[in-house]
Protein backbone atom coordinates (compact mmCIF):
# COMPACT_ATOMS: atom_id res chain seq x y z
CA UNK A 1 0.00 0.00 0.00
CA UNK A 2 1.09 3.51 -0.70
CA UNK A 3 2.03 5.68 2.27
CA UNK A 4 1.38 9.37 1.73
CA UNK A 5 3.83 11.95 3.07
CA UNK A 6 2.52 15.37 4.02
CA UNK A 7 4.76 18.39 3.53
CA UNK A 8 4.26 21.52 5.62
CA UNK A 9 3.20 24.63 3.71
CA UNK A 10 4.90 27.72 5.10
CA UNK A 11 4.43 31.45 4.68
CA UNK A 12 1.00 31.17 3.05
CA UNK A 13 -1.84 33.17 4.65
CA UNK A 14 -4.79 31.12 5.88
CA UNK A 15 -7.19 33.18 3.76
CA UNK A 16 -5.30 32.10 0.64
CA UNK A 17 -5.44 28.45 1.63
CA UNK A 18 -9.18 28.65 2.24
CA UNK A 19 -9.73 30.32 -1.12
CA UNK A 20 -7.79 27.55 -2.81
CA UNK A 21 -9.88 24.94 -1.00
CA UNK A 22 -13.11 26.63 -2.09
CA UNK A 23 -11.93 26.67 -5.69
CA UNK A 24 -11.03 22.99 -5.59
CA UNK A 25 -14.44 22.10 -4.18
CA UNK A 26 -16.12 23.08 -7.43
CA UNK A 27 -13.40 21.96 -9.84
CA UNK A 28 -12.89 18.51 -11.33
CA UNK A 29 -9.45 17.15 -10.39
CA UNK A 30 -10.25 13.96 -12.35
CA UNK A 31 -9.00 15.86 -15.36
CA UNK A 32 -5.63 16.39 -13.69
CA UNK A 33 -2.68 14.18 -14.47
CA UNK A 34 -2.47 11.13 -12.27
CA UNK A 35 -6.16 10.73 -11.45
CA UNK A 36 -9.03 8.89 -13.12
CA UNK A 37 -12.78 9.39 -12.80
CA UNK A 38 -14.64 7.39 -10.17
CA UNK A 39 -18.08 8.07 -11.67
CA UNK A 40 -17.99 7.81 -15.50
CA UNK A 41 -20.35 10.79 -15.60
CA UNK A 42 -18.02 12.86 -13.43
CA UNK A 43 -18.89 14.88 -10.33
CA UNK A 44 -22.47 16.12 -10.07
CA UNK A 45 -23.79 19.47 -8.89
CA UNK A 46 -24.87 17.68 -5.72
CA UNK A 47 -21.30 16.43 -5.21
CA UNK A 48 -20.13 20.04 -5.28
CA UNK A 49 -22.75 21.12 -2.76
CA UNK A 50 -21.84 18.26 -0.43
CA UNK A 51 -18.13 19.11 -0.74
CA UNK A 52 -18.82 22.71 0.22
CA UNK A 53 -20.77 21.60 3.28
CA UNK A 54 -18.14 19.04 4.32
CA UNK A 55 -15.37 21.61 4.14
CA UNK A 56 -16.78 23.19 7.29
CA UNK A 57 -17.00 19.89 9.18
CA UNK A 58 -13.92 17.78 8.41
CA UNK A 59 -10.97 18.09 10.77
CA UNK A 60 -8.44 15.56 9.45
CA UNK A 61 -6.33 15.38 6.30
CA UNK A 62 -9.13 16.72 4.11
CA UNK A 63 -10.13 19.64 6.30
CA UNK A 64 -11.14 22.64 4.14
CA UNK A 65 -9.96 20.84 0.98
CA UNK A 66 -12.41 18.10 -0.07
CA UNK A 67 -13.61 18.51 -3.67
CA UNK A 68 -16.62 17.48 -5.72
CA UNK A 69 -14.40 14.88 -7.40
CA UNK A 70 -13.47 13.32 -4.06
CA UNK A 71 -17.12 13.30 -3.03
CA UNK A 72 -17.97 11.49 -6.28
CA UNK A 73 -15.42 8.81 -5.38
CA UNK A 74 -16.85 8.45 -1.87
CA UNK A 75 -20.33 8.29 -3.38
CA UNK A 76 -19.34 5.27 -5.50
CA UNK A 77 -18.01 3.55 -2.38
CA UNK A 78 -21.24 4.17 -0.46
CA UNK A 79 -23.33 2.88 -3.38
CA UNK A 80 -21.30 -0.33 -3.49
CA UNK A 81 -21.75 -0.93 0.22
CA UNK A 82 -25.49 -0.32 -0.09
CA UNK A 83 -25.78 -2.62 -3.09
CA UNK A 84 -24.20 -5.39 -1.04
CA UNK A 85 -26.71 -4.89 1.76
CA UNK A 86 -23.99 -4.03 4.28
CA UNK A 87 -24.20 -1.63 7.20
CA UNK A 88 -22.98 1.97 6.89
CA UNK A 89 -19.96 1.15 9.05
CA UNK A 90 -18.51 -0.74 6.06
CA UNK A 91 -18.64 2.50 4.06
CA UNK A 92 -16.99 4.38 6.93
CA UNK A 93 -14.16 1.83 7.04
CA UNK A 94 -13.65 1.93 3.27
CA UNK A 95 -13.72 5.73 3.04
CA UNK A 96 -11.37 6.08 6.02
CA UNK A 97 -8.94 3.79 4.21
CA UNK A 98 -9.07 5.86 1.04
CA UNK A 99 -8.53 9.10 2.96
CA UNK A 100 -5.18 7.72 4.12
CA UNK A 101 -4.18 5.88 0.97
CA UNK A 102 -5.20 8.31 -1.77
CA UNK A 103 -7.04 11.32 -0.33
CA UNK A 104 -10.14 9.64 -1.85
CA UNK A 105 -8.68 9.93 -5.35
CA UNK A 106 -8.49 7.25 -8.03
CA UNK A 107 -4.75 7.56 -8.52
CA UNK A 108 -2.92 6.13 -11.51
CA UNK A 109 0.33 5.98 -9.53
CA UNK A 110 1.68 5.11 -6.09
CA UNK A 111 4.46 3.42 -4.15
CA UNK A 112 5.90 0.67 -6.37
CA UNK A 113 2.88 -0.64 -8.35
CA UNK A 114 0.18 0.65 -5.97
CA UNK A 115 -2.73 2.36 -7.75
CA UNK A 116 -6.33 3.40 -7.31
CA UNK A 117 -8.47 4.55 -4.40
CA UNK A 118 -7.07 1.97 -2.00
CA UNK A 119 -3.56 1.85 -3.49
CA UNK A 120 -3.96 -1.84 -4.22
CA UNK A 121 -1.13 -3.66 -6.00
CA UNK A 122 -1.58 -5.93 -9.04
CA UNK A 123 1.56 -7.81 -7.99
CA UNK A 124 0.00 -8.86 -4.68
CA UNK A 125 -3.21 -10.29 -6.08
CA UNK A 126 -5.66 -7.39 -5.93
CA UNK A 127 -6.45 -7.69 -9.64
CA UNK A 128 -5.32 -6.29 -12.95
CA UNK A 129 -4.57 -2.60 -13.42
CA UNK A 130 -7.93 -2.07 -15.14
CA UNK A 131 -9.77 -3.86 -12.34
CA UNK A 132 -8.08 -1.91 -9.55
CA UNK A 133 -8.73 1.37 -11.36
CA UNK A 134 -12.45 0.46 -11.42
CA UNK A 135 -13.71 1.87 -8.08
CA UNK A 136 -16.54 -0.68 -7.90
CA UNK A 137 -14.15 -3.62 -8.32
CA UNK A 138 -11.60 -2.09 -5.95
CA UNK A 139 -14.25 -1.51 -3.26
CA UNK A 140 -15.58 -5.05 -3.66
CA UNK A 141 -12.04 -6.40 -3.25
CA UNK A 142 -11.53 -4.31 -0.12
CA UNK A 143 -14.85 -5.38 1.41
CA UNK A 144 -14.28 -9.04 0.50
CA UNK A 145 -10.96 -9.07 2.34
CA UNK A 146 -12.44 -7.21 5.29
CA UNK A 147 -15.10 -9.92 5.64
CA UNK A 148 -12.40 -12.59 5.46
CA UNK A 149 -10.04 -11.12 8.05
CA UNK A 150 -12.68 -9.65 10.39
CA UNK A 151 -15.78 -11.78 9.71
CA UNK A 152 -17.42 -11.26 13.08
CA UNK A 153 -15.78 -8.12 14.43
CA UNK A 154 -15.74 -5.47 11.70
CA UNK A 155 -18.91 -3.98 13.16
CA UNK A 156 -17.38 -3.52 16.62
CA UNK A 157 -13.56 -3.33 16.51
CA UNK A 158 -11.72 0.01 16.14
CA UNK A 159 -11.92 1.24 12.56
CA UNK A 160 -8.19 1.90 12.32
CA UNK A 161 -7.39 -1.68 13.28
CA UNK A 162 -9.74 -3.05 10.63
CA UNK A 163 -8.27 -0.78 7.93
CA UNK A 164 -4.76 -1.91 8.85
CA UNK A 165 -5.61 -5.60 8.81
CA UNK A 166 -6.98 -5.28 5.29
CA UNK A 167 -4.27 -2.97 3.96
CA UNK A 168 -1.18 -4.24 5.86
CA UNK A 169 0.29 -0.75 5.63
CA UNK A 170 3.74 0.41 6.70
CA UNK A 171 1.96 3.15 8.68
CA UNK A 172 -0.55 1.16 10.75
CA UNK A 173 -1.53 4.07 13.00
CA UNK A 174 -2.46 6.45 10.17
CA UNK A 175 -6.04 5.23 9.80
CA UNK A 176 -7.68 5.81 13.17
CA UNK A 177 -7.12 9.61 13.18
CA UNK A 178 -9.14 9.81 9.94
CA UNK A 179 -12.01 7.59 11.13
CA UNK A 180 -14.09 10.54 12.35
CA UNK A 181 -14.00 12.21 8.95
CA UNK A 182 -14.69 8.87 7.26
CA UNK A 183 -17.80 8.54 9.39
CA UNK A 184 -18.95 12.10 8.62
CA UNK A 185 -18.55 11.58 4.87
CA UNK A 186 -20.29 8.20 4.84
CA UNK A 187 -23.12 9.55 6.99
CA UNK A 188 -23.85 12.49 4.69
CA UNK A 189 -23.79 10.34 1.55
CA UNK A 190 -25.70 7.45 3.13
CA UNK A 191 -28.63 9.65 4.06
CA UNK A 192 -28.82 11.22 0.59
CA UNK A 193 -28.31 8.16 -1.59
CA UNK A 194 -30.64 5.33 -2.36
CA UNK A 195 -29.25 1.94 -3.29
CA UNK A 196 -28.14 1.83 -6.91
CA UNK A 197 -30.96 0.71 -9.19
CA UNK A 198 -30.84 -2.43 -11.25
CA UNK A 199 -28.99 -4.66 -8.81
CA UNK A 200 -31.92 -6.56 -7.30
CA UNK A 201 -32.68 -9.04 -10.10
CA UNK A 202 -30.36 -12.04 -10.30
CA UNK A 203 -27.53 -10.52 -8.25
CA UNK A 204 -26.85 -13.51 -6.02
CA UNK A 205 -23.39 -12.47 -4.83
CA UNK A 206 -24.33 -8.85 -4.10
CA UNK A 207 -21.48 -7.42 -6.19
CA UNK A 208 -23.72 -5.35 -8.49
CA UNK A 209 -23.53 -7.79 -11.41
CA UNK A 210 -26.34 -10.26 -12.12
CA UNK A 211 -25.50 -13.94 -11.86
CA UNK A 212 -27.37 -16.95 -13.26
CA UNK A 213 -29.23 -19.66 -11.35
CA UNK A 214 -30.42 -22.68 -13.27
CA UNK A 215 -31.76 -26.20 -12.83
CA UNK A 216 -31.19 -29.49 -14.59
CA UNK A 217 -33.98 -32.01 -15.28
CA UNK A 218 -32.67 -34.13 -12.38
CA UNK A 219 -33.61 -31.30 -10.00
CA UNK A 220 -30.08 -30.11 -9.24
CA UNK A 221 -29.69 -26.37 -8.73
CA UNK A 222 -26.65 -24.62 -10.23
CA UNK A 223 -25.13 -21.21 -9.62
CA UNK A 224 -23.03 -19.33 -12.19
CA UNK A 225 -21.42 -16.20 -10.74
CA UNK A 226 -20.95 -13.35 -13.18
CA UNK A 227 -17.23 -12.56 -12.75
CA UNK A 228 -17.10 -10.67 -16.05
CA UNK A 229 -14.58 -8.25 -14.53
CA UNK A 230 -12.05 -11.05 -13.99
CA UNK A 231 -12.88 -13.54 -16.77
CA UNK A 232 -10.89 -13.54 -20.00
CA UNK A 233 -12.46 -11.20 -22.54
CA UNK A 234 -14.98 -9.98 -19.99
CA UNK A 235 -17.22 -13.01 -20.59
CA UNK A 236 -19.69 -13.70 -17.75
CA UNK A 237 -20.96 -17.04 -16.47
CA UNK A 238 -17.90 -19.14 -17.28
CA UNK A 239 -17.86 -21.54 -14.33
CA UNK A 240 -20.79 -22.85 -12.31
CA UNK A 241 -21.26 -25.06 -9.27
CA UNK A 242 -24.10 -27.16 -7.93
CA UNK A 243 -25.78 -25.53 -4.91
CA UNK A 244 -28.87 -27.65 -4.35
CA UNK A 245 -31.06 -30.66 -5.18
CA UNK A 246 -34.76 -31.45 -5.33
CA UNK A 247 -35.82 -28.58 -7.53
CA UNK A 248 -37.76 -30.85 -9.90
CA UNK A 249 -40.59 -30.38 -7.40
CA UNK A 250 -40.97 -26.79 -8.64
CA UNK A 251 -42.62 -25.77 -11.89
CA UNK A 252 -41.43 -22.14 -11.99
CA UNK A 253 -38.57 -20.15 -10.46
CA UNK A 254 -37.56 -16.49 -10.29
CA UNK A 255 -34.49 -14.79 -8.80
CA UNK A 256 -34.58 -11.30 -7.25
CA UNK A 257 -33.84 -9.49 -4.00
CA UNK A 258 -36.95 -10.19 -1.94
CA UNK A 259 -35.49 -9.35 1.47
CA UNK A 260 -33.82 -6.08 0.44
CA UNK A 261 -30.37 -7.12 1.65
CA UNK A 262 -28.65 -6.70 -1.73
CA UNK A 263 -28.54 -10.43 -2.54
CA UNK A 264 -31.03 -12.10 -4.89
CA UNK A 265 -33.29 -14.72 -3.35
CA UNK A 266 -35.41 -17.36 -5.10
CA UNK A 267 -39.18 -17.58 -5.40
CA UNK A 268 -40.70 -20.75 -6.83
CA UNK A 269 -44.07 -22.39 -7.36
CA UNK A 270 -45.09 -26.04 -7.23
CA UNK A 271 -47.71 -27.60 -9.53
CA UNK A 272 -50.19 -27.55 -6.63
CA UNK A 273 -50.04 -23.73 -6.67
CA UNK A 274 -48.04 -23.26 -3.49
CA UNK A 275 -45.54 -20.38 -3.47
CA UNK A 276 -42.13 -20.86 -1.85
CA UNK A 277 -39.42 -18.44 -0.76
CA UNK A 278 -35.72 -19.33 -0.50
CA UNK A 279 -33.68 -16.61 1.18
CA UNK A 280 -30.13 -16.18 -0.12
CA UNK A 281 -28.09 -16.15 3.11
CA UNK A 282 -24.90 -17.10 1.28
CA UNK A 283 -22.87 -15.00 3.71
CA UNK A 284 -23.97 -17.16 6.65
CA UNK A 285 -24.52 -20.59 5.09
CA UNK A 286 -21.78 -23.26 5.28
CA UNK A 287 -19.54 -23.07 2.23
CA UNK A 288 -21.27 -19.88 1.07
CA UNK A 289 -24.06 -21.82 -0.68
CA UNK A 290 -27.25 -19.79 -1.20
CA UNK A 291 -30.85 -21.04 -1.09
CA UNK A 292 -30.39 -23.89 1.39
CA UNK A 293 -33.70 -23.55 3.22
CA UNK A 294 -37.11 -22.51 1.94
CA UNK A 295 -40.56 -21.84 3.36
CA UNK A 296 -44.06 -21.82 1.92
CA UNK A 297 -45.45 -18.28 1.71
CA UNK A 298 -48.62 -18.64 -0.37
CA UNK A 299 -51.19 -20.74 -2.21
CA UNK A 300 -53.38 -20.39 -5.29
CA UNK A 301 -50.60 -19.63 -7.76
CA UNK A 302 -51.70 -22.42 -10.12
CA UNK A 303 -54.06 -19.82 -11.60
CA UNK A 304 -51.04 -18.03 -13.14
CA UNK A 305 -49.11 -19.27 -16.14
CA UNK A 306 -46.10 -16.90 -15.71
CA UNK A 307 -44.51 -15.33 -12.64
CA UNK A 308 -41.55 -12.92 -12.61
CA UNK A 309 -39.87 -11.14 -9.70
CA UNK A 310 -38.40 -7.61 -9.71
CA UNK A 311 -38.55 -4.36 -7.77
CA UNK A 312 -41.56 -2.70 -9.35
CA UNK A 313 -42.23 -0.18 -6.58
CA UNK A 314 -38.62 0.97 -6.20
CA UNK A 315 -38.47 0.31 -2.45
CA UNK A 316 -35.53 -2.13 -2.62
CA UNK A 317 -37.69 -5.26 -2.23
CA UNK A 318 -38.64 -7.35 -5.27
CA UNK A 319 -42.33 -7.67 -6.07
CA UNK A 320 -44.10 -10.28 -8.22
CA UNK A 321 -45.73 -9.73 -11.60
CA UNK A 322 -47.81 -12.57 -13.03
CA UNK A 323 -50.12 -13.36 -15.94
CA UNK A 324 -53.15 -15.60 -16.19
CA UNK A 325 -54.05 -17.64 -19.31
CA UNK A 326 -56.77 -15.09 -20.11
CA UNK A 327 -54.02 -12.48 -20.62
CA UNK A 328 -54.66 -10.48 -17.47
CA UNK A 329 -51.60 -8.97 -15.77
CA UNK A 330 -51.33 -8.99 -11.97
CA UNK A 331 -49.09 -7.16 -9.51
CA UNK A 332 -48.25 -8.43 -6.04
CA UNK A 333 -46.39 -5.85 -3.96
CA UNK A 334 -43.79 -7.23 -1.57
CA UNK A 335 -44.70 -5.50 1.72
CA UNK A 336 -42.90 -8.15 3.78
CA UNK A 337 -41.96 -5.52 6.33
CA UNK A 338 -45.62 -4.78 7.12
CA UNK A 339 -47.35 -8.12 6.47
CA UNK A 340 -48.12 -10.49 9.39
CA UNK A 341 -45.25 -12.91 9.89
CA UNK A 342 -43.14 -11.06 7.33
CA UNK A 343 -44.69 -12.98 4.43
CA UNK A 344 -44.49 -11.12 1.09
CA UNK A 345 -47.02 -11.14 -1.76
CA UNK A 346 -50.18 -11.61 0.28
CA UNK A 347 -52.43 -9.36 -1.80
CA UNK A 348 -52.44 -8.68 -5.54
CA UNK A 349 -54.35 -6.54 -8.02
CA UNK A 350 -55.02 -6.73 -11.75
CA UNK A 351 -53.10 -4.04 -13.63
CA UNK A 352 -53.51 -4.98 -17.30
CA UNK A 353 -55.02 -7.12 -20.04
CA UNK A 354 -53.96 -8.47 -23.40
CA UNK A 355 -50.79 -10.20 -22.30
CA UNK A 356 -51.84 -13.49 -23.90
CA UNK A 357 -50.29 -12.05 -27.07
CA UNK A 358 -46.83 -12.55 -25.53
CA UNK A 359 -45.11 -15.91 -25.16
CA UNK A 360 -42.36 -14.69 -22.76
CA UNK A 361 -42.29 -11.93 -20.16
CA UNK A 362 -39.28 -10.88 -18.06
CA UNK A 363 -38.84 -8.04 -15.56
CA UNK A 364 -35.90 -5.87 -14.52
CA UNK A 365 -34.87 -2.21 -14.37
CA UNK A 366 -34.19 -1.45 -18.02
CA UNK A 367 -34.34 2.35 -17.77
CA UNK A 368 -32.15 2.64 -14.68
CA UNK A 369 -34.70 4.65 -12.70
CA UNK A 370 -34.95 2.18 -9.81
CA UNK A 371 -38.27 0.67 -10.93
CA UNK A 372 -38.50 -2.63 -12.80
CA UNK A 373 -39.82 -2.57 -16.35
CA UNK A 374 -41.17 -5.43 -18.48
CA UNK A 375 -39.64 -6.93 -21.62
CA UNK A 376 -41.67 -9.43 -23.63
CA UNK A 377 -41.64 -11.35 -26.90
CA UNK A 378 -44.40 -12.37 -29.26
CA UNK A 379 -44.45 -15.66 -31.20
CA UNK A 380 -43.42 -13.75 -34.36
CA UNK A 381 -40.09 -12.92 -32.66
CA UNK A 382 -40.80 -9.24 -32.01
CA UNK A 383 -39.35 -7.80 -28.80
CA UNK A 384 -41.39 -5.34 -26.75
CA UNK A 385 -40.50 -2.95 -23.93
CA UNK A 386 -42.98 -1.71 -21.32
CA UNK A 387 -41.47 0.99 -19.08
CA UNK A 388 -42.73 1.06 -15.52
CA UNK A 389 -43.89 4.68 -15.21
CA UNK A 390 -46.02 3.92 -12.16
CA UNK A 391 -45.13 7.29 -10.67
CA UNK A 392 -46.68 9.16 -13.60
CA UNK A 393 -49.45 6.81 -14.74
CA UNK A 394 -53.06 7.30 -13.65
CA UNK A 395 -53.74 5.38 -10.45
CA UNK A 396 -50.07 4.44 -10.11
CA UNK A 397 -50.42 1.52 -12.53
CA UNK A 398 -47.20 0.34 -14.18
CA UNK A 399 -46.71 -1.07 -17.68
CA UNK A 400 -49.58 0.71 -19.42
CA UNK A 401 -47.83 1.48 -22.71
CA UNK A 402 -45.29 -0.57 -24.63
CA UNK A 403 -43.39 -0.37 -27.90
CA UNK A 404 -41.62 -2.78 -30.19
CA UNK A 405 -37.82 -2.54 -29.86
CA UNK A 406 -36.57 -5.56 -31.79
CA UNK A 407 -37.19 -8.56 -34.02
CA UNK A 408 -35.78 -12.04 -34.57
CA UNK A 409 -36.13 -13.29 -31.01
CA UNK A 410 -37.99 -16.44 -32.07
CA UNK A 411 -34.51 -17.95 -32.41
CA UNK A 412 -34.18 -18.01 -28.61
CA UNK A 413 -35.95 -20.48 -26.34
CA UNK A 414 -35.21 -18.84 -22.95
CA UNK A 415 -34.62 -15.27 -21.87
CA UNK A 416 -33.86 -13.44 -18.62
CA UNK A 417 -33.38 -9.75 -17.86
CA UNK A 418 -30.92 -8.49 -15.24
CA UNK A 419 -28.06 -6.03 -14.82
CA UNK A 420 -25.14 -8.10 -16.07
CA UNK A 421 -22.74 -5.22 -16.71
CA UNK A 422 -23.31 -3.48 -13.38
CA UNK A 423 -24.15 -0.11 -14.94
CA UNK A 424 -27.62 0.16 -13.40
CA UNK A 425 -29.50 -0.84 -16.56
CA UNK A 426 -30.84 -4.37 -17.07
CA UNK A 427 -29.41 -6.39 -19.95
CA UNK A 428 -30.77 -9.52 -21.63
CA UNK A 429 -29.35 -13.04 -21.47
CA UNK A 430 -30.86 -15.69 -23.72
CA UNK A 431 -30.27 -19.23 -24.94
CA UNK A 432 -30.84 -20.90 -28.28
CA UNK A 433 -32.02 -24.52 -28.70
CA UNK A 434 -28.45 -25.50 -29.65
CA UNK A 435 -27.36 -24.58 -26.10
CA UNK A 436 -25.52 -21.38 -26.99
CA UNK A 437 -25.74 -18.56 -24.44
CA UNK A 438 -26.09 -14.98 -25.68
CA UNK A 439 -25.63 -11.62 -23.96
CA UNK A 440 -27.32 -8.41 -25.12
CA UNK A 441 -26.07 -5.35 -23.23
CA UNK A 442 -28.60 -2.61 -22.67
CA UNK A 443 -26.78 0.47 -24.04
CA UNK A 444 -30.03 2.41 -24.36
CA UNK A 445 -28.23 5.62 -23.42
CA UNK A 446 -25.95 5.38 -26.47
CA UNK A 447 -28.12 3.54 -29.00
CA UNK A 448 -30.07 5.47 -31.64
CA UNK A 449 -33.54 6.34 -30.40
CA UNK A 450 -32.74 5.01 -26.94
CA UNK A 451 -33.49 1.44 -28.02
CA UNK A 452 -31.87 -1.21 -25.80
CA UNK A 453 -30.58 -4.68 -26.74
CA UNK A 454 -29.53 -3.96 -30.32
CA UNK A 455 -26.36 -6.02 -30.54
CA UNK A 456 -25.63 -9.31 -28.81
CA UNK A 457 -22.76 -11.76 -28.65
CA UNK A 458 -22.40 -15.43 -27.81
CA UNK A 459 -20.87 -15.93 -24.36
CA UNK A 460 -21.22 -19.67 -23.79
CA UNK A 461 -22.20 -23.13 -24.99
CA UNK A 462 -23.70 -26.28 -23.46
CA UNK A 463 -26.71 -24.65 -21.84
CA UNK A 464 -29.14 -27.14 -23.41
CA UNK A 465 -28.56 -29.39 -20.37
CA UNK A 466 -30.43 -26.90 -18.16
CA UNK A 467 -34.19 -26.70 -17.94
CA UNK A 468 -34.77 -23.32 -16.31
CA UNK A 469 -32.65 -20.18 -16.06
CA UNK A 470 -33.26 -17.37 -13.59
Amino acid sequence: MRSLTLHRIVSVPLSVLLAIGALLAVSDPASAAGTAACDPGGPTASDGQIAAALNGRLTGKLAHSITAYQVSCARVIVARVKDRGMARRAATIAITTTIVESDIRNLTYGDRDSIGLYQQRPSTGWGTVDQIMNPVHATNSFLDKMLRVRPGTWMTDPIGEICQEVQVSATPYAYQPQARDGDIISGVLWSQQARSPGGSVGDVSGDGHADLVTTKPDGSLWYYPNNMDSNAGGVPFVLGSQVGVGWQAYSRMASADISGDGHADLVATKPDGTLWYYANNMDSNPGGAPFTTGSQIGTGWAAFDRVVAADVSGDGHADLVATKPDGSLWYYANNMDSNPGGAPFTTGSQIGTGWAAFDRVVAADVSGDGHADLVATKPDGSLWYYPNNMDSNAGGRPFTDGRQIGAGWQGFDRMVAADVSGDGHADLVATKPDGSLWYYPNNMDSNAGGVPFINGKQVGTGWEIYGRIA
